[in-house]
């Protein structure tokens, strides 16, 4: 319930923002994801997506917060057994997919000053961003994980505007784990990277 209560003051707050906010953006794109340490169950990232809005606050120098809908795949392996309950020597895959609220809260400076509004620019971001976990599905019935109800990471990034729309690519370094307890005998840190494209909407000048 915690992370709810988070989210929902996340939420409360964006919207209070639209108020003074200078735009307005709606994107989507690929996820994909890097894992920091694969251990004995082999932790490999495999594509996924992500779609949401943000909002940016300033102008050469700007603050963009967002809330964005994120679905994450990893695939993980574990040794096969016989009929007669003994290692076979063969790897069985599975697949471990999420599905949480990436909400981050970058600051972010364009070349370009805006007020001379440029035929395009380009631009930088950086800063802290939450995952909050909502549900996920494990497609092995021997085990019973708990994910992490949130994770926590420090990413960079950069984007280019072009007219109404916008493209941007970034990467999240993982601070926290993704389990909770000890199913498996590697917890790993799942690092994301993202691109994006979408359209930018002007609220104030």
């Amino acid at each position: 319930m915690n992370h709810l209560r988070t989210l929902s003051v996340a939420l409360l707050a964006s919207g209070a923002l639209t108020l003074h906010a200078q735009e307005f953006r709606l994107g989507g794109g690929y996820n994909g994801s890097n894992v920091s340490k694969a251990g004995t169950e082999q932790w490999v990232g495999k594509a996924g997506y992500q779609f949401g809005a943000d909002l940016l606050l300033g102008g050469s120098w700007f603050v963009k917060p967002g809330v964005h809908l994120l679905v994450r795949n990893l695939n993980y392996s574990m040794v096969g057994v016989g009929p007669d309950g003994t290692p076979n020597g063969t790897d069985v895959d599975f697949r471990y997919t999420s599905r949480s609220l990436r909400v981050p809260l970058l600051v972010g400076r364009r070349l370009l000053d805006p007020s001379d509004d440029p035929a395009f620019n380009i631009y930088v971001v950086g800063g802290p961003t939450a995952l909050f976990n909502l549900n996920a599905d494990l497609d092995n019935d021997a085990l019973t994980v708990e994910t992490q109800a949130a994770q926590w990471y420090l990413g960079f990034g950069g984007g280019l505007e072009l007219g109404f729309l916008f493209v941007e690519a970034g990467y999240d370094v993982a601070m926290s784990n993704v389990f909770n307890g000890d199913d498996f005998s590697t917890n790993p840190k799942v690092n994301n990277v993202y691109a994006a494209a979408g359209v930018r909407l002007r609220l104030a000048d």
